[in-house]
């Protein structure tokens, strides 16, 4: 880890008398034109997101933009998450991987962390969280605990099965061979993808997203975003939804139920969307993050694939700590154990509350 290097005011206040100028950007289209050009961005980096956040959960957001006159130097967009609990946090950007700041020099990057860091002690915040994904010379604490798992797509679906191991496509044989069907869908397909996720959350201890947040994921990206489920005859077993952005399919949320397991749901929903992506031209699936070690990671790491660990970055307020809000925090356990016994009707009502302030 790097020692963390903006604690004190010098930094912001030298950053601060550069001719760059800093503010809360109002112009949607000059936000997206800078993303839009910069080979750095991610999905998250887009306006759309913005709206999302404010909709579903109204939460405060601070969309920084750095300029040299008229000609846009970078962008850091940043949401504000309050909690009784935990305090209040800048991050950029949650519930996602990816985010952080995008600068095209050094210096509007130290310029926008500069004015991040002052929203934040504006704020009271505990810290500010930049999921870069990448390495990145920020001069901030660093936490690397996460790791995504990424497939390089070939050209042909032939292609892409001759990949497999044997084991694999046994089982994808096995779960055709037990009637498991596949089908992808758009908004009409929320409820279908609600239905097994908010079961899978609350069978793991973990409060569920709100319906809303899917809803308007779709909404306001109806051509990137994607459900895809698997059937055991009239009833879904397994379900995912899809964000596409460039050359690129991420499976950000996957579900499966426990008791189609052994007919291989998961396996078949994974290579459904593998599948998928390399019919439809695509380059690459991300299949999101996960914790090393950990049974979904083992369970990625069987398809022919490369990992990458996912680099947050971190400014703390003075007598701070890196955030330990992770469900496999061993804090939670008594928490999650008292979840899983909830009915589902009360999980799904309870969880959207709680997980409002959590990023």
């Amino acid at each position: 880890m790097t020692a963390p290097a903006m604690e004190g005011t010098d930094f912001a206040r030298t950053a601060l008398g550069d001719t760059i100028s800093v503010q809360v950007c109002k112009d949607p289209s000059r936000w997206d034109a800078y993303v839009g050009a910069s080979a750095e961005a991610s999905n998250y980096h887009r306006w759309i997101w913005k709206r999302v956040f404010e909709e579903t959960y109204g939460h405060e957001t601070y969309y920084l933009l750095a300029s040299r006159g008229e000609e846009t130097q970078g962008v850091l967009p940043l949401v504000a998450i309050k909690s009784r609990l935990f305090g209040r946090s800048l991050v950029s950007l949650p519930f996602f991987s990816y985010g952080g700041v995008l600068a095209s020099s050094g210096q509007a990057r130290k310029m926008l962390l500069a004015r991040a860091v002052e929203i934040g002690r504006e704020l009271k915040a505990h810290h500010v969280e930049l999921r870069q994904g990448s390495i990145c010379d920020l001069g901030l604490r660093e936490w690397a605990g996460k790791v995504t798992v990424l497939v390089a797509l070939p050209p042909t679906v032939d292609e892409l099965w001759k990949r497999l191991s044997t084991g694999m496509r046994n089982k994808i044989r096995s779960a055709e061979k037990h009637g498991l069907r596949s089908q992808w869908g758009g908004a009409e397909a929320v409820d279908t993808f609600y239905g097994v996720f908010a079961k899978n959350m609350r069978n793991l201890g973990t409060p569920v997203y709100p319906r809303s947040w899917f809803l308007n994921m779709i909404r306001y990206d109806p051509a990137g975003t994607r459900f895809l489920s698997v059937w055991d005859g009239g009833r879904p077993v397994a379900a995912g939804i899809v964000t596409i952005f460039r050359d690129t399919v991420e499976w950000p949320w996957s579900a499966t139920l426990q008791e189609s397991r052994r007919n291989y749901s998961a396996v078949y929903l994974y290579w459904k969307l593998l599948e998928w992506s390399v019919e439809q031209g695509y380059r690459q699936v991300d299949f999101g993050r996960c914790t090393p070690g950990s049974g979904t990671h083992a369970f990625k790491l069987h398809w022919p694939c490369e990992e990458k660990p996912l680099h947050w970055y971190y400014w703390l307020a003075p007598g701070a700590s890196l955030p330990e809000l992770r469900p496999d925090n061993p804090r939670f356990r008594l928490a999650t154990a008292v979840w899983k016994r909830l009915p589902l009707f009360v999980a799904n009502s309870l969880g959207p509350r709680v997980v409002r302030s959590l990023p």
